[in-house]
This record gives C-alpha cells, structure tokens and sequence, in this order.
C-alpha cells in the first residue's frame, strides 16, 4: 500500500520530464532582401525602378527630466554652506571667527565677531555658535567661552571648550 503513491509520484515525474524533453522546432528562416536575387536589368531605353525597402524602425529611448531629480546630484549634502543653516553662526567652526570687540555694561557682557564670510554678529551668553552645537558660557573683556557637545566613537558624550581671545589694543 505504501508503494502506491510513491509510484503515482514517480510516474507523474517521469510524464512532466518527457513533456519538458520535447525538442522544439527552429524558427522557419526569414526571407531577407539581402540574400534575393536581384532583378533583371531593363533594357537601356526603359527607366530604371527601385524597390524601397522599409526598415524596422528604432525606437530611441528619451530621458524626461521633468518630475525627476538629478542623478549626478549627491543625496547627502557634503560640504555645508551659510545658506543651508537657519542660523549662519553655525556655519562655521568657532576657531574661524575672529573678535572685533567687546561691549561691557548696560546690563549683559556682548561680543562682536566677524565670520569667514564677512558677515558681523554681536553674540552673547546662550546662543549658538560653531558647527559642533557649541553654546556660548561667558563672555567676557578676555574671551568668549563656547562650550561644545560631541559623541565620541564608543557612544560617550564628551565636552569640548573652546576660547576665543579678545585681541589686545595697544595704547587704550
């Protein structure tokens, strides 16, 4: 009994292996013009008749640049502009910008920086600054105090300070 269906099996295995088995007929061979015999020539008074042969046509793939963006434009921006940010101070590293002057009294200390690009900002404690989130600590008639947050390769959060220097006036 158990040999009944293992031989209905193999007997519908052996059906479908002569079916695939079946040997297909090559296509039938096309009549080109190229191998045709060519007519026979008219006589020297009769005007010569050509025979126009169409060719298959070709279709030419068109690439439509409406709708769709430009493949040779990186997906990821990498080099970060002024313009990309919402705010221009974070642009730029702190160690680019350069100290102009400081503005001591009438209430909170501020500090006037000029960035790379020319552009001035008059700065003061809590703001933003550099490209590494730093926040500004302290100003003061030495130095402005940015203190920036990274995270390191094993996933730690570390601090980093940076200091920009007040140039020093000779004579004032």
């Amino acid at each position: 009994m158990r040999q009944q269906p293992f031989l209905l099996i193999l007997f519908i295995a052996c059906g479908f292996l002569v079916v695939g088995c079946e040997k297909e007929q090559p296509p039938a061979p096309s009549v080109s013009s190229k191998t045709s015999a060519k007519p026979p020539v008219a006589s020297v008074g009769a005007p010569k008749v050509e025979e126009e042969q169409s060719a298959p046509a070709e279709t030419k793939f068109v690439y439509q640049i409406e709708g769709r963006r430009d493949p040779f434009v990186p997906l990821v921006a990498t080099k970060r502009t002024a313009e990309f940010f919402e705010n221009p101070l974070e642009a730029f590293d702190v160690q680019q910008f350069m100290v102009k002057a400081v503005i001591v009294g009438m209430g909170e200390t501020k500090a006037m920086v000029i960035s790379p690009d020319g552009s001035a900002y008059i700065l003061k404690v809590g703001m933003r600054l550099g490209k590494a989130n730093g926040v500004i600590k302290e100003v003061n008639r030495e130095r402005i105090v940015v203190e920036e947050q990274y995270q390191d390769i094993t996933g730690k959060v570390r601090k980093n300070i940076q200091e920009l220097k007040v140039p020093v006036r000779e004579g004032v």
